[in-house]
């Protein structure tokens, strides 16, 4: 019964080893996929991305005189609008608390005061591209006046979000913002929904009339190519309503539709209502997105970027797999002269040692942990112990 138990576990030890070490080929798209985690390495073992931000710039029209010929030339100049030093630690802070909400790691961002550009730095995998797009997304969220610049609400009213989303019997999923306001943004919304249309069902039901009056108007006009005096009359009985104006919400320079206004909150519409789970999902990212930005605070500079490259480790990749072959040697070595010396119980003693090793490797993988070289030390020194207690026991 004994041998039988040592069998089973060392089987499952076997089984567990190859998992860690080689992996678990999975056929995907006509080709082999391993389906086991990667490690995740610091910046110094497998690279990094280093990305520069500049303050956006802004193009202007100048007048040239060449050649007593006078011209317009665009010329691009650094937008140096509110740059300061209080505003760039904000960027600063608002960058770094985006990169902890999309759980980054092991990042170092720097600032140089001298032209206010801001440098970051990046370990180099699967979502480097995408905490690179967050560093310069804008989130800047304001209510204005329908096809004219006069704002009604601005950035800095907005002080929260929140996203939720819910189904109903045929399965049709919708996927709403909540947007909360500062005591200012509530008064200001109050004016706004006196004073213009607001809602969604507000602003189409406008628009349904703007449209008839539009036809109206066509059709009136071509009765006044027959040059009847009936049709003269016709168009001038033709009169715009008296009606609310349109108030119009953007996010990053996208409009959203309002679907209701709750406690001085402004609930917004992402997408359509859908029953496609491909939409659904893109209609919970976006509304994420919006979340992620809104929440991780104020912009006061706009930023653009500047260069993005990629950054060779110190340490190549033949000194690396000399590193992993030499202790690899050690530690075969060291299990060797226990199964000489203990026989059979050298020989358990390696396999719970590669079992633990194999059982260790996987944790740290779906942990996501960082391995870096302090993180390395530490593994071999965690497997020099529970070596020296197999060999105690």
């Amino acid at each position: 019964m004994k041998n039988v138990k040592i069998i089973t576990i060392t089987l499952l030890i076997v089984l567990i080893t190859l998992v860690s070490f080689f992996g678990v080929y999975i056929k995907t798209q006509n080709r082999m996929e391993n389906k086991v985690k990667d490690y995740t390495f610091s910046k110094e073992i497998s690279g990094g991305r280093v990305v520069e931000l500049q303050v956006a710039t802004k193009e202007k029209e100048e007048d040239t005189d060449k050649e007593g010929e006078e011209t317009e030339e665009k010329v691009t100049e650094i937008n140096i609008e509110n740059l300061n030093e209080e505003n760039i630690e904000t960027v600063k802070a608002t960058i770094e608390k985006r990169l902890n909400n999309l759980g980054a790691q092991d990042y170092v961002i720097s600032v140089n005061k001298e032209n206010g550009n801001i440098i970051v730095e990046l370990i180099e995998d699967n979502n480097a591209d995408t905490y690179i797009h967050y560093l310069t997304a804008s989130r800047k969220t304001l209510i204005t006046e329908k096809d004219t610049e006069n704002v009604l609400l601005t950035d800095d009213m907005v002080k929260g979000a929140k996203y939720t989303y819910s189904s109903d019997m045929q399965g049709v999923y919708k996927v709403r913002v909540e947007l909360e306001l500062d005591e200012e943004g509530q008064a200001k919304l109050g004016q706004i929904q006196n004073d213009y249309a607001i809602l969604s069902t507000e602003v189409e039901e406008i628009e349904k009339q703007i449209e008839k009056e539009k036809k109206e108007k066509e059709e009136a006009e071509k009765k006044k190519e027959t040059a009847t005096e009936e049709a003269q009359e016709e168009k001038s009985s033709v009169q715009e309503t008296e009606r609310k104006k349109i108030a119009v919400l953007t996010i990053a320079g996208s409009e959203y539709d309002i679907d209701k206004i709750e406690d001085n909150k402004i609930i917004i519409k992402v997408g359509t209502d859908t029953s496609r789970s491909a939409n659904i999902n893109n209609n919970i990212a976006a509304a994420a997105e919006i979340c992620l930005l809104i929440e991780s605070g104020q912009v006061p500079i706009d930023y653009e970027l500047l260069n993005n490259r990629y950054i060779y480790s110190d340490i190549s990749l033949e000194n690396k797999l000399y590193f992993v072959i030499a202790v690899l040697a050690i530690f075969s070595l060291v299990l060797i002269v226990l199964i000489i010396k203990y026989r059979t119980k050298g020989l358990l003693i390696t396999i719970s040692f590669v079992g633990f090793t194999s059982i260790f490797l996987l944790v740290l993988r779906y942990a996501n942990v960082l391995i870096s070289i302090e993180g390395i030390c530490a593994l071999i020194i965690t497997l020099i112990i529970n070596l020296v207690l197999n060999i105690k026991i």
